[in-house]
Formats: C-alpha cells, sequence, structure tokens
C-alpha cells in the first residue's frame, strides 16, 4: 500500500475542521450559588433548590432549562444510601457536577416548642422544649444556639436540634426590639388639689409594636388621696417593661393643723439569739415580744416594727432549724419589714428564698443586685410602704457598699453591692411624689460611721432636702452590721442601731405637724431599751413555738466540754485551728491523704468568750456559729510570710515545705474563697464538712483534756 506522505497531514487535518458544518465550542456553566442541600435522609425528595448557573461566557445569561442525572422530586431509598454525584447537563454545555450523600439516620422531632418571641439582648432560652425520636424522649441533644448567649440580632433567626447519627429538627424564633411603653393620651385631669382623689379616666397606653395595652399598673393607683403639693410623677408599669409616665400636679389646699406621734420599735444583727440568756445579757425572742407588743398596744395605729438584718445565723435554735424558730418568732411580734444583712446569704440563696416566703413582711433593699448589675432578686423589694394611721410611710432598705466581702465568695460571687445612696436617693422622689408618703425612713444594713461614736458621713447627702419634693431625702435612719449600739441625729436626721443578739430593743420616736394632708417632722427621740432588765415578761404566745421546737430546744442543754480556764474569742480562734490540723492529720484518708502542717482561721471567725467551766451546745453554737468548710491550701513561702505578718488571721503550727517549696495549710472556705485569697495560697480544696462539726468532734472527744 503507498503510504501517505507525512508532509500533506497539516493540510489535511485543516480542511477537514474546517468543513465540518454546524460544528460549536461547548461552554462551561458558572456556579452563581451551589445546592442549598446536598445530605438527604431516606425518604427525603431530591431537589436542587439554591443551585443558581450561569453561562461563563456571558455571565447575564442565568441557565435554567439545565437536567440532573437524579430527577427533581425523585425519593430516596434505602439503597440510595452513601455519597452520590450529581450530574447538571444541558446541551453545548459542559457537565457540572457535584457531591452529596444520602443518610439514613432517625429523624429528630419537636414535640413541644419552647419561647419563640424574644426581646433584644435577652438570654436565649429553651426551657419547655421537648424533643423526640421514634415517640422515645431525646435529652442528650445540642442546640445551635447557646442558653448562655444574649440575643444581640433583631428578626426571624433559625435553631437547630441536633445530635450525632440524627437528622437534625428546627424552629425558628423572632427577636423583638426593647420592649417599651407610651403614653398616647394622658388622663382627662392632671391637675388635681391637696385631698382629692386620684382617677386615670382617660390615659391610654400603647406598646412598641404600637398595640394598646390595658393590664398596667400605676404607681398612683386610682382613688389614691394625693398628699403633699406640687408636681408629681405617675409611673405606668406593665411586667416585664420598661415603665414609662406622666406627670400630675397637686395644689395646695388649707386645713387644720394636726399632729401625729409614730413610734418605731428595731431589732437588728439578733443572730438567731432566741433563747434568753443572762450571761451575754440576751432577751429572748420571748421576752423582747411581750415588750414590743406592749408598747405598740400603747399606739396602734402608729407603731412600725422593723429588722435590720442579720436575724437568723449564729443561734444554736435557729442554725438547727434554717432560721424557721426566728421566723415564728417574727412572725408573731409582727414585723413590717426587714432589711437583709450578710449573714441571710451564709446559707445560699435557696435560704433566703425560704425567709421571705416564710416572713409575713417583706424583704427590702434597693442595692443588691445579681451579678449582672443590672437585675434584683425577686424575693427582694427596694423599699415598703406603710399605710398607718393617716400617715404613709416609706421604707427604702440599704446595703453596705461591697457588703459581698462579708459574706463566703462561692456565694457573693453571684451578687452585686455598690453604694446605696444613689438608689436611696431615687426611691425617696418616687415615695414622695408618687407615692404621697408623708414620711420616708432609709434602713440599712450598714454601721453608719466607725466605732461608737462620731456621725454618718457617707449618708450626708441623704439628710438634705431633695429638690424634686422639697422634703430632706429621708426623715430618719436605722443601722446594722456593726454591732454597736447607737443613736443620734446628724444634720436633722435622727438616727438609731440596737446592737446585737437582743441585747437591746430600740426606740424612735418621730412628732409630726400637718394640715391633713402634707406633713413635717417637728421633733423626734431615741432610746435603746436593754434587753434583758428592760424586757421582763414572758409572751405566753410562745407557747406554741416552744412546743413545736421542744426537742431541738432540750438538746440545746448538751455538754460539750468543761473548760479549765477562760478564753478570749481570739485565743479560742487558735483552739478552733488546733482542731482543724489535728483532725485532717488524724483523717488523712478523708482528705487526699494529705499531711498538713499548719492551719489557719479568720479572728472574726469566733463570735464571743469562751468561760470556765461547762460548756453546752447551745453555747458551743454561740460561739462558733458558722458552717464554714474545711478547705486545704497549697501555700509557697510568700504565702505563708503574708499569713504570720497579719493579726487578722490566727495560726497554728510550722509551715513544713517539699521538694517544690510549697507547704499544705488547713483552713475555711471563708478564706480561701475570698477576692484576695491569692495572696495567700496557690491553690485550694473544699471538702464536704464543716469547721464547727470538727471542733466539736475536737471538744467532746476530748482530743485535748487541758483546755
Amino acid at each position: 500500500m503507498k503510504r501517505l506522505s507525512l508532509s500533506f497531514i497539516p493540510t489535511i487535518l485543516v480542511m477537514t475542521l474546517g468543513g465540518c458544518s454546524g460544528f460549536n465550542i461547548a461552554h462551561d456553566f458558572y456556579v452563581v450559588s451551589h445546592a442549598s442541600k446536598t445530605t438527604f435522609n431516606v425518604g427525603e425528595a431530591f431537589t436542587t433548590e439554591g443551585l443558581l448557573l450561569a453561562n461563563k461566557d456571558n455571565l447575564k445569561e442565568t441557565i435554567t432549562d439545565f437536567t440532573s442525572n437524579i430527577a427533581e422530586g425523585y425519593v430516596f431509598t434505602i439503597e440510595d444510601v452513601g455519597p452520590k454525584v450529581v450530574t447538571i447537563s444541558k446541551k453545548d454545555f459542559n457537565n457540572y457536577t457535584y457531591n452529596i450523600t444520602v443518610t439514613n439516620l432517625d429523624v429528630l422531632k419537636i414535640e413541644s416548642y419552647p419561647k419563640t418571641d424574644f426581646i433584644i439582648n435577652e438570654y436565649f432560652s429553651i426551657d419547655g422544649l421537648i424533643v423526640t425520636c421514634n415517640e422515645e424522649l431525646v435529652t442528650d441533644y445540642s442546640v445551635s444556639i447557646s442558653t448562655s448567649n444574649r440575643l444581640t440580632k433583631l428578626g426571624p433567626q433559625t435553631v437547630e436540634i441536633s445530635k450525632e447519627g440524627y437528622q437534625s429538627a428546627f424552629y425558628d424564633i423572632y427577636v423583638w426590639p426593647e420592649r417599651s411603653l407610651h403614653v398616647q393620651t394622658l388622663p382627662n385631669t392632671t391637675v388635681f388639689d391637696e385631698g382629692d382623689a386620684f382617677d386615670s379616666t382617660g390615659l391610654v397606653i400603647f406598646d412598641e409594636r404600637d398595640n394598646e395595652v390595658t393590664d398596667y399598673e400605676l404607681s398612683i393607683p386610682d382613688g389614691t388621696i394625693l398628699k403633699g403639693a406640687g408636681n408629681k410623677t405617675v409611673e405606668v408599669r406593665k411586667s416585664g417593661y420598661p415603665s414609662t409616665s406622666f406627670t400630675i400636679k397637686v395644689n395646695e389646699s388649707g386645713g387644720t393643723i394636726t399632729n401625729y406621734t409614730l413610734n418605731i420599735y428595731y431589732l437588728n444583727d439578733t443572730h438567731g439569739s432566741y433563747s434568753r440568756q443572762y450571761d451575754n445579757y440576751e432577751g429572748g425572742m420571748a421576752y423582747l415580744s411581750s415588750f414590743i407588743k406592749s408598747q405598740v398596744a400603747e399606739n396602734p395605729e402608729y407603731s412600725i416594727v422593723l429588722s435590720g438584718g442579720d436575724m437568723f445565723q449564729g443561734g444554736y435554735e435557729s442554725n438547727e432549724t434554717n432560721g424557721e424558730i426566728m421566723i415564728d418568732a417574727m412572725n408573731e411580734i409582727g414585723f413590717d419589714a426587714m432589711v437583709v444583712g450578710n449573714h441571710e446569704f451564709d446559707w445560699g440563696e435557696s435560704s433566703i428564698r425560704f425567709f421571705n416566703e416564710k416572713l409575713n413582711c417583706p424583704m427590702i433593699s434597693s442595692n443588691i443586685f445579681y451579678a449582672d448589675q443590672e437585675t434584683r432578686p425577686t424575693w427582694l423589694t427596694p423599699y415598703v410602704i406603710l399605710d398607718k394611721g393617716d400617715l404613709r410611710v416609706g421604707i427604702i432598705g440599704g446595703a453596705q457598699e461591697n457588703l459581698g466581702s462579708s459574706i463566703t465568695g462561692s456565694i457573693s460571687n453571684d451578687f452585686y453591692f455598690p453604694s446605696p445612696n444613689t438608689y436611696i436617693q431615687y426611691y425617696s422622689t418616687i415615695l414622695r411624689n408618687s407615692h404621697g408618703c408623708d414620711l420616708v425612713i432609709a434602713a440599712f444594713h450598714d454601721g453608719g460611721f466607725s466605732g461608737s461614736s462620731g456621725s454618718p458621713t457617707k449618708f450626708d447627702n441623704l439628710t438634705g432636702v431633695n429638690p424634686d419634693t422639697g422634703y430632706k431625702y429621708v426623715d430618719a435612719m436605722f443601722f446594722a452590721h456593726d454591732h454597736i449600739a447607737k443613736r443620734g441625729d446628724y444634720n436633722g436626721v435622727p438616727y438609731l442601731e440596737a446592737g446585737c443578739n437582743g441585747k437591746y430593743v430600740g426606740n424612735m420616736t418621730i412628732n409630726l405637724e400637718g394640715n391633713g394632708t402634707s406633713y413635717t417632722v417637728k421633733s423626734y427621740s431615741t432610746y435603746n431599751t436593754y434587753g434583758y432588765s428592760g424586757c421582763t415578761t414572758y409572751d405566753t404566745a410562745f407557747n406554741v413555738i416552744e412546743t413545736k421546737y421542744a426537742a431541738i430546744i432540750a438538746k440545746g442543754n448538751e455538754i460539750v466540754y468543761n473548760f479549765s480556764k477562760s478564753y478570749s474569742s481570739d485565743d479560742f480562734t487558735l483552739v478552733a485551728c488546733e482542731a482543724m490540723y489535728w483532725y485532717v492529720n488524724a483523717h488523712k484518708e478523708d482528705f487526699d491523704n494529705t499531711t498538713v502542717s499548719m492551719s489557719s482561721h479568720n479572728s472574726g471567725g469566733i463570735r464571743d468568750d469562751v468561760d470556765a467551766g461547762v460548756m453546752y451546745l447551745r453555747d458551743f453554737v454561740k460561739v462558733f456559729p458558722f458552717d464554714n468548710y474545711l478547705s486545704i491550701q497549697t501555700c509557697s513561702r510568700q504565702n505563708i510570710n503574708r499569713y504570720l505578718s497579719y493579726d487578722y488571721y490566727v495560726t497554728y503550727g510550722t509551715a513544713v515545705f517539699d521538694d517544690q517549696d510549697h507547704a499544705k495549710v488547713a483552713s475555711i472556705n471563708y478564706i480561701t474563697e475570698k477576692s484576695n485569697a491569692y495572696l495567700y495560697q496557690l491553690d485550694y480544696k473544699n471538702y464536704d464538712i464543716t469547721v464547727k462539726e470538727i471542733l466539736y468532734t475536737y471538744l467532746k472527744e476530748n482530743i485535748n483534756p487541758n483546755l
């Protein structure tokens, strides 16, 4: 066969290509957006939804008439499980492919939906969410939005409920703008005379979505007799909404001059001192009750009974009943309000909720918040309004600034205690202008000043005139916390504190003069009655309480130890340290086989001196009331030196350092959880036994017979 010369091949190829009529160069797809779903479960239908294609040579040419090797709407079966390639085709275009996966997963199902409407900056919540699979409850699922997250984006959001190996479930939430109320139409009347009844007829309120709101409350309810001339702010309130307000004017009216005498009876820092104790001159709640009731009976319409806080923790009977015996006693006496003190926190927030539930009076404080610095606990109200005869009295509670430093860190870290002054001023204006209060009292769990004499200068700005009301911010102040009995006046404002442990009953008498609608303080007096020698009659109503707790009261007479000598409170703190040192080293198996060479306790942890002779269980708890847990610290030499140089801490033993130059020290969680604990430790571990239990065992087992 004759071969074709190679020199002719290029010519033939050119001629052949050039002579092919109808030949087109293939185009490529350009992916504008990918398919939104690439994982399908058995039983689901295939879809290319979300896939948007264009001509790569002309991006304006959108391609919609493509075909797929898997038909749109095809329902996957068990035979399809596994990875698959989707091929997109169109005439004159090169194929485009993408991968999908077909799974055989169980499907999560939402049986009960949680909250779906939220307000901007609200924490996300799934409370009420119930998830099932194949009609069985599922709890170990994950949620695409954490419940610790604040919702900061307005509008709709999708929440995914997922679990590995399962097909997810979804639901939608909506985040609305911050809730708000606004006054659409003012009441028909906004100008009144003193003595008129307030009437809000005609008031129209809308919310942030321009929906009319009718289930609001007013700070001055309809029918309230208006007292005190001037402008008054009426707050409009609805649960879950910031309040709005409007102003009314009250014109002065004449009237007959009227005088009233208001008596306030006061206890603070009783620390569970239920029983009458001669040694400490403690009156005992049954005797204090009889005295207070007899005083109130002389002027029942115009008497107030007030507590300054720290009522429950510290006495044997109260500690044994988690404060319940003191609550029963307070309810029998008839308290009108109680300020929250630092020792109300000693047994945790759940106990405060218990106190609040059982007490027949509100617990008040204006400056205690959760650590977010915005939210006030639901068991707390900033003030109480008391209608006593023709007088309306507002009492605002306050806590010492940074009161958390006197609370165990693991509890106090959840709370915030700013200065009370701004809050007292704010609520004083509301009580005067919005609630028509004739008298405003501030009651603090704060000593007011240092030592047994001086002036409460840190509250100086509360004794001046409030420009918004024309009256002093406060007409009287009550103090607590430092256990010092004090009384006097500062810038014309009387103050009082009734010591501690029921050793005194405070009494403040305030004389007011007015015209029937507006009153001013004309004079006042303060007095502290001795609890033991001044309250000598037993209140027989306490027989019911004594019967209820008879077994506990009787156990208080158990002998714990017979001391051969007396101890000051500081000296007895050393005994507590000895007990900790002994207990840990004698029971190493309970403490990770740790040997401690030193122990420490704060000097304020022992609350009373110890007399020579028999110590009963009731006395023991009075001396050592706190339920602090044993804690073992790891300390450096620098930590130990700081311990030894600071007389606030009592120590026992001599530090022995290991090859890492570390020593182990037995202490209490009140110390190891303090904000400055890093100065005294490298780390620590708490154990489930209180130092009170340890000291009790040390004494009962007569470990040291020479005490």
